[in-house]
């Protein structure tokens, strides 16, 4: 495998050894817009979906995480000439990067770790720095109300929470598709990318933030 600029790669594989095969197709499903394009991957935790997605032939890949020890792992597996870590919290994007510095931001399975009364703030920091194309994932909630019961999930939200989040911070230019696991020949789970949201396991949110 070879990025876009011809640079060899390791193989996919060695990505799959931090997370499970269907969070791993959360990031080739993005890759659909961010081929070729300049990417912030916020809270990249130990950084093999920005592996993935200079993998996949995005044009370069910075990833942040307010985790010390995992961006050094993330430097330490993954860092390349178009691929860099940074610690950097996703509350102060505004302060560390240029306004439209990226094409393209990807924000996978982060929100539900967020306060919910601080989701505006992340999304208005993810728009600054973004010029084209924000991809968002989070887990839909699958009860009627939402109770915490310990965990790093501090809030899941429906399709009309999701929906309503969005519409107040980007009007109505983006789409939210449904990610549902499903298990492939051989007893493997991969992820079926679909627009049924409201009865999928993951919100799959495209939102377009360019002119």
């Amino acid at each position: 495998m070879k990025t876009s600029d011809n640079t060899p790669l390791i193989e996919i594989d060695r990505f799959a050894k931090p997370a499970t095969s269907t969070m791993i197709d959360r990031y080739a499903f993005a890759t659909h817009w961010a081929k070729d394009k300049t990417v912030l991957d916020a809270a990249t935790g130990k950084g093999y979906g920005a592996g993935i997605l200079l993998a996949l032939g995005s044009k370069s890949v910075v990833g942040i995480d307010i985790d010390e020890e995992g961006i050094q792992e993330a430097n330490d597996k993954y860092q390349s000439p178009n691929c860099k870590f940074e610690v950097a919290d996703i509350f102060n994007l505004k302060e560390r990067f240029k306004e439209n510095e990226f094409q393209v931001c990807t924000s996978i399975e982060t929100f539900e770790h967020l306060p919910p009364e601080q989701i505006d703030d992340y999304l208005q920091n993810l728009k600054y720095v973004t010029r084209e194309t924000i991809i968002i994932t989070t887990p839909r909630r699958k009860t009627p109300t939402w109770e915490y019961q310990g965990g790093t999930h501090l809030y899941e939200y429906d399709s009309k929470e999701f929906h309503t989040i969005l519409r107040r911070n980007f009007g109505d230019d983006f789409t939210v598709m449904g990610i549902n696991e499903i298990q492939l020949p051989g007893g493997q789970w991969g992820s079926d990318l679909n627009y049924v949201p409201n009865t999928c396991w993951v919100f799959f949110a495209v939102i377009n933030v360019g002119d």
